[in-house]
């Protein structure tokens, strides 16, 4: 998995504090202002977030949210993140629970709260036996 490089701004949010503001794309509010940045809350990586903060894997818990943005990209966006064993920060993503690989859909109810080791080690592991079957 192609590691990202995100620029950080502001403080860590509790879960409690921003989530309450979430909703499905295409409901009330699109933007937020979060310190004086105008932050989209509609998307459906945020709402499985809020529906849960555990991944269903490991089941290490999401524990701050932080305004990030892409290199390059103007918006800033929010990411979830939880703390390992190790004190090391851990993405937290959206994953699909049928693969798109398998004509799973891009649908809320097809989507579920990973972290991103998680996410990747089931990506491996989908390759593999991929690999395997055309032995």
């Amino acid at each position: 998995m192609a590691s990202q490089k995100y620029i950080r701004k502001g403080r860590k949010y509790s879960p409690d504090e921003v989530l309450v503001r979430i909703y499905p794309a295409g409901r009330w509010k699109k933007k937020i202002d979060l310190d004086g940045d105008m932050v989209k809350i509609t998307s459906d990586r945020l709402f499985i977030f809020k529906k849960s903060l555990t991944c269903v894997r490991c089941g290490i818990k999401g524990s701050f949210l932080v305004k990030e943005r892409c290199s390059g990209q103007p918006a800033f966006h929010l990411n979830l993140y939880a703390i390992d064993d190790d004190g090391n920060e851990i993405l937290m993503t959206k994953d699909h629970i049928v693969p798109r690989s398998k004509f799973g859909p891009d649908h809320i109810n097809n989507y579920q709260t990973m972290c991103r080791k998680c996410n990747a080690e089931k990506k491996d592991e989908s390759e593999t036996k991929r690999e395997s079957s055309s032995v």
